[in-house]
């Protein structure tokens, strides 16, 4: 597989988890008896609309369990080990983004692409599902619009994601390795606004939240259920739940703060999974400001630094969005995405990472996991959707 098929398949699988434990927070858990005012789903919906403005720093914990298959060590998959050797030397015992240790960013700079760490693609698909598996913890900070921060850490391993205005940092412990590119002025989100760009209709968050909910009350129930309490805090609970059973993804809860609206909370269940396919939890929510220094980052003396010019691949997305996009079957829940054999990644169909992951099924094979599943079909197609394979297996004899 080329880079630019572990870019295509990770979205699959990791996204959706990172997405949830840095934008969401935490699944939503009645461990105290809770009672507040009653609210209808569109007024929540509102409360969340309504939080965008709020700035907040919290701990974490995220667990994803999406039953995947034992993942082989990535060593089987082989490495040319060109990136950055384990003799780079110590960092100091400062935090590397306090901006205490003033630096003239003397580590080496180059304009490759990220994912060029020197391991094999499989293996870095790999180390990437291996780290999205697993109990996870994290802080976040954030104050709107342009400023985050998200520090993931894995024993004594750090990840730091950093976006302070129009900057954007990435941040390795492990490697002593650090990404920094620019955010390109047309994804600057503190100039978007209400509206539809094509008729230039503004909306405001309530006939929002009311058409977040005609636009999926044909697929899914939407409900209010007990009040809960997380981090410490009062929160309702909203649950969404598919109405097909055509789907892997059997419901949907998010712990919603009384006091700000801000989604403190979030569970995935799977179908015929007793535990949670992905739960992320607040230990802790503080609904202020945090200090600015939080988001100012100077690189260790002696890490690698690499820069990376993101206009080019927001240019290529921006034409993704409003070009020709990937076919697919279905509504809702029940929605299959197909690419055909001139979309499919280069090299996918002889991969080792299909050989250890994917089983034999009628007419190719299959990757499974709790949320998602992929047909890879013999004729070279790619079926992907949170359905099960006889869905997929239907959807490819129809093509």
């Amino acid at each position: 597989m080329k880079p630019v098929a572990v870019k295509k398949w990770i979205p699959a699988v990791a996204v959706p988890a990172f997405i949830a434990a840095a934008a969401l927070g935490a699944t939503a858990s009645a461990n105290e008896q809770v009672e507040l005012d009653p609210k209808s789903p569109q007024e929540i919906l509102l409360m969340i609309e309504n939080s965008k403005d709020t700035d907040f720093s919290g701990s974490l914990t995220a667990t994803v369990d999406l039953g995947l298959p034992q993942l082989p060590d990535t060593g089987e998959f082989g490495s040319s080990d060109t990136g950055p050797s384990d003799d780079t030397g110590a960092t100091d015992d400062t935090d590397p983004s306090d901006g205490t240790e003033a630096t003239d960013d003397t580590g080496a700079t180059d304009d490759t692409d990220p994912s060029d760490t020197g391991e094999s693609d499989d293996a870095k698909l790999m180390k990437m599902l291996s780290m999205v598996s697993g109990t996870h913890e994290a802080r976040v900070y954030v104050d709107r619009p342009d400023k985050f921060r998200l520090q993931v850490m894995d024993g004594l391993d750090e990840q730091d994601f950093i976006r302070n205005g129009t900057e954007l940092w990435h941040y390795d412990s492990a490697t002593n390795t650090v990404d920094r590119s620019a955010v390109p002025e047309l994804y600057d989100d503190t100039k978007r606004h209400w509206g539809n760009s094509d008729e230039e209709e503004s909306m405001t968050p309530g006939e929002v939240a009311d058409k977040f909910l005609a636009d999926i009350d044909p697929s899914t129930m939407v409900e209010v259920n007990e009040d809960v309490q997380i981090a410490g805090r009062d929160a309702y609970s909203l649950e969404l739940t598919p109405r097909t059973e055509d789907t892997l993804v059997a419901g949907v809860s998010i712990g919603v703060d009384a006091e700000t609206g801000v989604p403190l909370g979030i569970t995935v269940d799977a179908v015929d999974q007793e535990d949670p396919a992905i739960s992320v939890e607040f230990t802790s929510f503080t609904p202020e400001t945090p200090d600015a220094a939080l988001f100012e980052f100077t690189p260790p003396e002696d890490a690698t630094v690499r820069e990376h010019d993101m206009s080019e691949c927001m240019k290529h997305h921006d034409m993704h969005e409003h070009g020709n996009k990937p076919e697919t079957e279905g509504t809702g829940w029940e929605t299959v995405v197909v690419l055909s054999e001139d979309e499919v990644p280069a090299g996918l169909m002889d991969s080792e990472m299909l050989d250890q992951l994917a089983v034999p099924v009628d007419g190719g094979h299959l990757l499974h996991s709790s949320l998602l599943n992929i047909l890879v079909t013999d004729d070279g197609q790619v079926l992907i959707g949170s359905v099960p394979e006889a869905r997929l297996q239907a959807v490819a004899d129809e093509q």
